[in-house]
Order: C-alpha cells, then structure tokens, then sequence
C-alpha cells in the first residue's frame, strides 16, 4: 500500500482537494484507519496550528508512518494526536468536527460500533467522509455498511469525482 500511495495514489487522489470542503482552520479532525497517512499532512495543513488532527490506526507501524509522513510537511502544522485504536470503537475524543475514513470502513470488523463511536465524538453538524474502493466494495456492501449511521440519525449525501471510489458525506 505504501508503493500505491507514493507513485499511483497521487495521479488519481488529490488528498487536499478531496478534503478542503470539510476542514477549516481550528478544525479539530480525525484520520481514522490512517494507515501510512496519505490524506493526514493535508488534514493538518488544513486545521492549521489553531486545529487538531487525530491520526487512529490499528496497527502501531502504519500509525508512526501516518505521524512520521506528517511531521516531514512543513506546512502541516495542526496540533498531532496518535491513536492506537484496539478494534472497531477507536477511543475517539468529544469535539470532533470532521473525520475521514478512507478506503478502510470494509476492514471494520463492526461498524456499527465504530459508529456509535463517532456519533458520540462528533460536535453537532460535524461531519464524516466515507471512502471505499469501487472495485473491492460492492454497493450492497457499502450500503450494509452505511446503515447504521442511517440509523443513528446521520444525513448522507453521496460525493462523485474520487477515481474508483464511492464516498458519502454523512453529516450528524
């Protein structure tokens, strides 16, 4: 993954243009399943040193490639919160604005946890990004995995023009 990330991710994601709509300086926001962080330094760069990025992953090496990848950008200068997260409900923080997950919902053993956990964490009106790869994620997966944010009382609207993606935002 980290070989896509760094020659053939960047021809089809733009990471700050994908997430610039969502994320405003003093934001506090969240990369969750940031693995190696390929949207995190746009994330940070974003927030600003007014803002928070909480990179969560569940494997301690992807998370200190996500903190190292940030702390290399110059520009990404929000305040750095590593999360080491043990399973589908992530120890996530009140006050979230925004949170990402991308190309990672599908490897959530229970997303209906992980769900409950961000509604729990987000600030009234935050909202959540939700990428999956088209062609690993059938739409009746993805739907199965968006339901329980439907049940939450989460108001999604589907996002089109990230490559061999389907995104939705949700919003609380």
């Amino acid at each position: 993954m980290a070989s896509f990330d760094r020659t053939l991710r960047p021809l089809l994601h733009d990471p700050e243009r994908i997430v610039r709509p969502f994320v405003a300086a003093g934001d506090r926001v969240a990369d969750i399943g940031c693995g190696t962080g390929y949207f995190s330094p746009a994330l940070s760069r974003l927030a600003g040193p007014s803002g928070e990025l909480l990179l969560v992953d569940a494997q301690g090496e992807m998370l200190r490639c996500a903190v190292e990848r940030v702390r290399r950008d110059p520009s990404a200068r929000a305040k750095l919160t590593p999360i080491l997260s043990n399973g589908s409900a992530p120890p996530l923080p009140e006050g979230l604005d925004f949170a990402l997950m991308s190309w990672m919902l599908h490897e959530v053993e229970d997303p209906e946890v992980l769900w409950r956990a961000l509604h729990g964490s987000l600030r009234p009106a935050g909202k959540v990004l939700v990428i999956e790869p088209i062609l690993h994620v059938p739409r009746r997966r993805r739907e199965a995995e968006l339901a329980p944010a439907d049940a939450l009382g989460f108001r999604r609207s589907d996002l089109r023009g990230i490559a061999f993606s389907r995104a939705a935002v949700l919003t609380k």
